[in-house]
């Protein structure tokens, strides 16, 4: 194949009134070389090879494969191959792979907007954060983001069980003042027995039915290995780890109230996406989402605590007195939809409350069970002086019981 050089030579000499012998003698051609390149209009061009490989009657499997778990590793697919009669190479293997994965990653993707009260998207995320005291610990947290407000939910969590997760949905339906229509989540324990294929559906664990028939939502677990599915969750992910991991705080009550307040700031600024605060458009959501449950669904979980030395353990914003013995001592706090069980390590139960409101503020305290206590008369007997004043140091705004008894709470 002759290049653009010489078909420009030959065009020159032939339009100078060179015959094609000449040409051809002094390009050093044939004479029907000279002839065709004088005549062909376009610049000359090499033909494509066809290249054929050992991998080609393999190609389609992998990208199948590919497909439903796209971060299937090379070094499986080489070793699926085997089997299959592939004879190749495992750097073929992994070059094809390579190419295949960078193309994926460049295919364009809708934006999915969603109608006020569709969707809401859920995730549980982890992330070291640093103690006052230099303690490092791994905290576990809960976000739900409504798709058309961008109104999020957060919780720090003990775990990711099925009853951490529910517990973590019914306060956040309380807080949103409804249900969405569709819950868009991970293929989780918690909620998937088998995760969802190309070709079948996700089968959904028995126990995570039972909740969603009872609210009346559905669920739609994400394609695995897909995070863009439910990208909007996803980006708030990073900035949650991001806001945990450059802060050191006292102690988990700091953090957990430093995360409420953070979350409240969030829904009071402008989202980038939308151009309006989430409260504002979570106003308007309201009032297509559904009807909260007459009844709240049967859960149980456990947080563990350190009570303080003036008797109480904190818990969703709220304290609760326990017996003297147990003063800075670890405890663990179970809740239900309706009481506040405190434990102690051993496993025997403490205290029983009715809970309260998530982040009320209220204090709940028994004097009998600070009797004995140097200078506990005199503290309560200027708390009752204070109450009756209405200057209640304790007081956050709410109506204080009208005498101080036993298991009586100073709000």
């Amino acid at each position: 194949m002759y290049g653009k050089e010489t078909w420009v030579n030959a065009k020159a000499m032939r339009s100078r009134g060179m015959s094609y012998s000449e040409i051809a003698k002094a390009l050093g051609i044939n004479k029907r070389t000279a002839i065709k390149l004088c005549k062909q209009e376009e610049v000359p061009a090499p033909k494509p090879r066809e290249r054929t490989s050992i991998l080609d009657p393999y190609t389609e499997i992998i990208d199948a494969w590919l497909e439903k778990r796209p971060k299937m590793k090379a070094t499986q697919i080489f070793a699926q191959l085997g089997p299959l009669g592939y004879a190749g190479s495992y750097p073929t293997v992994k070059r094809y792979v390579a190419a295949k994965k960078e193309a994926l990653a460049r295919q364009a993707t809708v934006r999915f907007e969603t109608l006020p009260g569709y969707q809401a998207q859920v995730d549980f995320g982890k992330v070291r954060v640093e103690f006052l005291s230099g303690e490092m610990r791994r905290i576990t947290f809960f976000l739900l983001q409504l798709g058309f407000s961008r109104y999020r939910v957060a919780y720090v969590c003990p775990d990711e069980t099925r009853d951490t997760l529910i517990a973590c949905l019914s306060q956040a339906f309380l807080e949103l003042g409804g249900l969405p229509q569709e819950l868009l989540l991970d293929n989780m324990k918690p909620v998937v027995v088998r995760p969802r294929t190309a070709d079948e559906p996700a089968v959904l664990a028995e126990d995570w039915m039972r909740f969603c028939a009872t609210c009346g939502i559905v669920t739609n677990p994400c394609w695995p290995f897909r995070a863009q599915t439910k990208g909007k969750v996803e980006r708030l992910m990073g900035v949650v780890k991001q806001f945990l991991s450059s802060r050191t705080f006292l102690d988990l009550e700091h953090l957990e109230g430093e995360f409420r307040a953070e979350t409240m700031r969030q829904g009071a600024s402008i989202h980038s996406t939308t151009k309006q605060e989430p409260l504002l458009r979570l106003e308007l959501e309201r009032n297509y989402l559904g009807e909260l449950p007459p009844h709240p669904y049967s859960y149980t979980v456990s947080h563990e605590r350190v009570v303080s030395r003036d008797l109480l353990v904190s818990f969703e914003g709220n304290r609760y007195f326990l017996p003297q013995a147990f003063a800075q001592k670890r405890v663990k706090v179970k809740a239900t939809p309706r009481e506040v069980l405190v434990f102690s390590c051993e496993g025997a139960l403490i205290a029983n409350h009715r809970r309260r409101g998530k982040g009320a503020g209220e204090v709940v305290m028994d004097p009998e069970h600070y009797r004995g206590l140097a200078g506990a008369e005199l503290a309560f007997s200027h708390l009752e002086r204070l109450k009756g004043a209405g200057t209640l140091p304790l007081h956050r705004g709410a109506e204080a019981p009208n005498r101080l008894r036993g298991g009586g709470s100073w709000r």
